[in-house]
């Protein structure tokens, strides 16, 4: 592994281009084991990108997720120690999916960068491994750095609280910085909440077998009509959510709050970018998604679904439901809530069965902090306009762990574009906005 060497000052992305590619190239999947091979040598690669350029590496292990890689450098003790988080895993992609090309072989296409990672989240945080290395070589680190990247962020993972409490000396610090999210077309953002919440599989069981539906129909109940009844009459068209007390909790919106959201919809179309018809809700898009809580059903499964017809009357069924909180809700509360709602409103013939995942808590941070300000600042001198307050509808666990730990608010400062495709095939990342982000992570860093 070549060192990094210092940047020139018209930015030339070659250098950072191939290492980038490099690290793009590790199929570092964490939600299929088949891809432990490409964690370990993304775990190797990082290792030894950090440790041949001055930093002491770590390697915290949870017992059911993947090496954490925790690299920390020393400037001086008499500056504030930053730390950056970010993850090394994605999500799973192929050609088969639809994508172009190789979705782990970086390339370049109508000025931006593609490939499986490149904005979630191995490009946003290798914009300030980059950064920081470079100014190492040139002398010029204005912090003592420390870089914790996962492998189990795309996975919740279980293990992170119990890590960063473990290992909260080694985490100590003064400021946190994470980038992670999407700007407003070229308008640079910073977020001042992160919805928590997190998801389940609701099962309805009707009977011990299929039934023919000739000899059964309209006879007995069905395990798939009964749980759309019960999706339907739970969440309304609108995206009101009926379980009783499930709005109880969230904080008055203030008329600032609508305004300013509003001043958003002006910078970015949501109906665009989304692809989609229509918003929906009884506020506007960004009120919706950033500052109300939500649930949606994120997939079906019932009956028989393959080639030709099988005419049944399903005995199971289940949902993935998804569910979105907001700041003063808590998981708990709403598991509890949610538990008695499905007790009281499954006909007595249907069994049911309830598996929560892991949930994460909702995040605000203080967004008039005189850092945040300073950043904001940079941020209009390099992007050329005014940064923006946005409240994100997705969340990040790790936040509300440092906060509950560490007890510090993260800097949640995106770099990426909002028509990235995160997740999706052909993700992609603006290449002007990856200078920016350059650029802007060497004023953090400096």
């Amino acid at each position: 592994m070549q060192q990094v060497g210092t940047s020139p000052k018209d930015r030339d992305l070659k250098e950072f281009t191939r290492l980038l590619t490099e690290y793009i190239g590790f199929k570092s999947v964490s939600t299929d084991p088949a891809f432990a091979s490409g964690i370990a040598g993304q775990v190797k690669w990082l290792t030894e990108l950090f440790e041949n350029n001055g930093f002491k590496v770590d390697i915290l292990k949870g017992p059911k997720t993947n090496p954490v890689v925790l690299a920390t450098y020393h400037t001086s003790d008499n500056l504030k120690t930053k730390l950056i988080y970010g993850h090394y895993d994605v999500q799973p992609a192929s050609i088969e999916d639809g994508w172009k090309t190789d979705p782990f072989v970086l390339h370049e296409e109508d000025g931006r960068f593609v490939a499986r990672g490149i904005v979630d989240n191995k490009g946003q945080n290798f914009i300030h491994i980059y950064t920081a290395i470079n100014l190492i070589k040139a002398g010029k680190l204005g912090c003592n750095l420390k870089f914790m990247i996962e492998g189990n962020e795309e996975t919740s993972n279980p293990d992170m609280a119990d890590l960063v409490s473990a290992n909260a000396d080694k985490l100590k610090c003064d400021q946190i910085i994470i980038s992670d999210g999407e700007i407003l077309g070229f308008t640079p953002t910073i977020e001042e909440s992160l919805r928590g919440g997190g998801n389940l599989t609701l099962k309805f069981i009707s009977g011990k077998n299929d039934l023919h539906s000739g000899l059964f129909g309209s006879g007995v109940p069905s395990a798939t009509k009964e749980l759309i009844a019960f999706l339907a009459k739970m969440l309304l068209p609108d995206g009101t959510v009926t379980i009783p007390g499930f709005y109880d909790a969230v904080d008055k919106i203030k008329p600032e709050q609508i305004e300013r959201n509003l001043a958003l919809l002006k910078i970015d179309d949501p109906i665009k970018t989304g692809g989609v018809k229509a918003t929906i809700g009884k506020y506007d898009f960004h009120t919706m998604v950033g500052i109300w809580p939500a649930i949606e059903v994120s997939g079906i499964q019932a009956g028989y679904t393959g080639e030709g017809y099988k005419n049944i009357i399903p005995a199971s069924a289940f949902a993935k439901i998804n569910f979105r909180l907001v700041a003063s809700q808590t998981p708990e509360a709403f598991a509890e809530s949610f538990k008695k709602y499905v007790a009281e409103h499954v006909p007595s013939y249907i069994d049911y069965e309830i598996s929560i995942d892991k949930m994460t808590y909702p995040v605000k941070v203080n967004v008039t902090d005189p850092e945040i300000l300073k950043i904001m600042d940079n941020q209009e001198k390099i992007y050329g306009v005014k940064p923006v307050i946005k409240n994100v509808g997705g969340g990040i666990p790790v936040v509300a762990d440092f906060k509950n730990v560490l007890g510090i608010d993260a800097f949640l400062i995106s770099l990426g574009n909002n028509d990235c495709n995160m997740h999706g095939v052909a993700e992609n990342f603006n290449i002007e906005l990856i200078k920016h982000g350059l650029e802007l992570s060497e004023t953090m860093l400096g």
